[in-house]
C-alpha cells in the first residue's frame, strides 16, 4: 500500500515478503523500481514462508 506522505523513517525501511510454496533456505529476488526508474534488487532467504530484509535503502 502507497504512504500518501513521505516517511520520517525512509532511510530505514524493512521489506517483509510472504512466500507459498518455498523451502527454508531458498532465497527470494525482488526487483524494486520507483517512479523515476531505478531499480533496486533486493535478495532474502526464506525462513517459515516469509523472507524480512531490513534496511533496503542503507546503501542507495
Amino acid at each position: 500500500e502507497r504512504l500518501q506522505e513521505d516517511s520520517r523513517h525512509s532511510s530505514d525501511v524493512n521489506l517483509h515478503i510472504k512466500t507459498q510454496g518455498y523451502n527454508n533456505g531458498e532465497e527470494v529476488e525482488v526487483r524494486l523500481e520507483s517512479s523515476n526508474n531505478q531499480v533496486l534488487i533486493v535478495r532474502g532467504i526464506i525462513q517459515d514462508n516469509q523472507a524480512v530484509i531490513t534496511n533496503i535503502f542503507k546503501d542507495t
